[in-house]
C-alpha cells in the first residue's frame, strides 16, 4: 500500500469552510471493513474531492490515528489542501486509481507503492 485515499462528495459535505480554513475536516467516515482495519497512525493519504465538476485531489497528508468504531466508523487525519487541486484531467495517465475503476466505493480507497511515489512528484511541484 502507499496511501490512503479519502473521497469526499460535494453535494454532501459542504467545501467552503475547508477551502476557506485551507484544511480538511479532521475526521472521516470510513467503512467498516478489512481496510479500516489496516489504517495507521502516520500512513500517508490524498484527499480526492468526486462529481461532475473539479474531481481530483485537492490535498495531502496522514492520518493521526486509527479508526475509531461506532454507528459510524471515523479516522483522523491531518489534510493540508492545495490552492489549487491536480484534478482527474492530470491524473488519468494513472488508470490504477481505484477512484476511477470503482468511484462508488466506500471510504478509504487506496494507491499502490507505484502510483504513489509518481502521484507524490506531483505534489512536490505544488
Amino acid at each position: 500500500m502507499g496511501a490512503w485515499v479519502i473521497k469526499c462528495n460535494p453535494a454532501s459535505t459542504d467545501l467552503a469552510p475547508m477551502v476557506a480554513s485551507g484544511k480538511a475536516h479532521e475526521w472521516w467516515c470510513v467503512a467498516d471493513n478489512y481496510r479500516t482495519r489496516l489504517m495507521a497512525e502516520g500512513h500517508p493519504v490524498l484527499f480526492w474531492v468526486s462529481g461532475p465538476r473539479r474531481r481530483g485531489v485537492w490535498g495531502a497528508g496522514h492520518l493521526t490515528g486509527v479508526a475509531v468504531p461506532g454507528e459510524r466508523w471515523k479516522v483522523p487525519t491531518d489534510i493540508s489542501l492545495f490552492d489549487e487541486p491536480i484534478l482527474a484531467e492530470k491524473l488519468f495517465h494513472f488508470p490504477e486509481l481505484e477512484v476511477f475503476r470503482s468511484p462508488q466505493q466506500a471510504n478509504p480507497s487506496w494507491i499502490d507503492r507505484d502510483a504513489w511515489s509518481r502521484i507524490s512528484e506531483l505534489l512536490l511541484q505544488k
